[in-house]
């Protein structure tokens, strides 16, 4: 495997650009694409309200890794290069990418009731 500096910053770039996508063209309800949760796909309403959340905060989350990443591999901060902890640091954004979209959706819908 060859040593880069940048570590993930290509794989944060993509996953960017998927989250604005996704922002640009929302995915039809109850389809692979798209955030699913109970919440989430109880109508319409609350669809597109998580859908629109969601690919706002990932984009935000991704375009923070990226610039880490850049960051890292033109500074040549070991930390940031650190291919170990830009994977921990993916995967407490996407922790807190799920647990941001669910605060949000249980406090613009209060009374929808869980099943």
């Amino acid at each position: 495997m060859a040593n880069n500096s940048f570590g993930l910053a290509l794989g944060f770039f993509v996953i960017l650009l998927l989250w604005i996508y996704q922002r640009v063209r929302m995915p039809k309800m109850r389809s692979l694409a798209g955030y699913m949760s109970r919440r989430a796909i109880q109508n319409e309403k609350t669809w597109r309200f998580a859908q629109r959340f969601y690919s706002m905060v990932g984009i935000e989350i991704f375009s923070i890794l990226l610039i880490g990443a850049l960051a890292g591999g033109l500074f040549q901060i070991a930390l940031l290069q650190s291919f170990k902890f830009q994977a921990i640091a993916l995967a407490v954004g996407l922790i807190v990418q799920n647990m941001a979209t669910e605060h949000e959706l249980k406090l613009q819908f209060p009374k929808q009731s869980q099943s």
